[in-house]
């Protein structure tokens, strides 16, 4: 009979082929064996609730938050609290568990109104025709040196998409801006509740000089939602197409370049700017209302081309694009109930 021999594997080289800890091995092997001494058990009794001894019941931490939020303290921070309490004689808790209380609670902010958040609601404007909405906004554009700017105020109708109104100044004022908007409407004829006047709600726009004008003239005041740049859409893309304009400088040396210039860009954006949202008409043209003379030429000249191949219309009559029948700020989507 002949014995094969085989050779040994130590442990080290087996765990390192079956890829396992040689510790973890061992310790299986003495719990197989019954050698792996006995852990107490960390499992807490049924229906027994036992509090670390550093923790403060629930009926402290109540009498604990009252006292926070009384009258005598509500408007202070917790480290002061603490530091008055102690002067009286109290001690209550510390200043860390304070602030963990009042975290429990949502009180962290102001205790005084109960950390009440006020809710915005989403701005729903609509324009069928011009002077109905405006929009308007401030931008800074660089001046002839680091930290120097000038400031262009614009005033857009949304329907027509038209500046109608533009000035650049040295400072970011209201009363800058009540100037410009008294101007622009007494230009265009706006009567009272005829007008609504959409804005962010940066300083100027909000101020009460503003607010005092708009009363007067009785134009209606519309804000976008705290921190929400899609509310107010036809300033942002007005700057945008300002800003990248082939020849707009990287600086302008003083405002009266700044002047210059923007009476050029408004010039051909109202007049000579085919606009897209428009039917590639002018801006201009949709706020005078005289785009039906141009529309009926461009409905000839592709009637003409119809006629002559109609195939490479495939077989469908082309239509001149017009204005749209509205213009939304945030328009409601059909399907979402709001």
């Amino acid at each position: 009979m002949i014995e094969l021999w085989t050779p040994r594997v130590g442990v080290e080289a087996a765990c390192r082929a079956f890829g396992v800890s040689p510790r973890t091995w061992r310790h299986r092997r003495q719990d197989t064996d019954g050698r792996l001494p006995a852990r107490p058990s960390r499992a807490k009794p049924a229906g027994e609730l036992v509090l670390p001894g550093w923790r403060i019941d629930d009926g402290e931490r109540d009498r604990i938050r009252g006292v926070l939020c009384c009258e005598e303290f509500c408007d202070l921070a917790p480290a002061q609290i603490y530091a008055s309490l102690l002067d009286a004689g109290t001690y209550l808790c510390s200043e860390r568990t304070m602030y963990r209380i009042l975290a429990e609670a949502n009180l962290i902010g102001e205790r005084r109104r109960g950390h009440a958040r006020r809710s915005h609601a989403i701005p729903r404007l609509v324009a069928t025709g011009p002077n109905q909405v405006w929009s308007w906004d401030i931008s800074r554009l660089r001046g002839p040196a680091v930290r120097v700017w000038f400031y262009l105020y614009m005033v857009l109708d949304i329907y027509s998409r038209k500046i109608v109104g533009w000035t650049v100044d040295h400072v970011e004022s209201d009363k800058v801006a009540k100037h410009l908007i008294a101007r622009i409407c007494a230009r265009e004829n706006i009567s009272a509740d005829q007008l609504i006047l959409h804005a962010d709600r940066g300083a100027q726009m909000r101020s009460n000089t503003i607010a005092e004008l708009l009363e007067d003239l009785g134009i209606t005041r519309s804000f976008s939602r705290p921190r929400t740049s899609d509310d107010n859409p036809y300033s942002e893309a007005a700057f945008k197409t300002v800003k990248y304009r082939p020849d707009y400088p990287a600086r302008f040396e003083s405002i009266h370049d700044a002047r210059t210039w923007m009476r050029s860009f408004v010039a051909w954006y109202n007049h000579d700017h085919y606009h897209s949202a428009l039917g590639y008409l002018h801006p201009a043209d949709v706020h005078a209302g005289a785009t039906a003379p141009i529309i009926e030429a461009r409905q000839a000249v592709l009637d003409a081309a119809y006629t002559a191949h109609p195939e490479r219309f495939r077989n469908k009559t082309p239509v001149a694009a017009g204005p749209p029948g509205e213009a939304w700020i945030n328009k409601p989507d059909i399907h979402t109930k709001t």
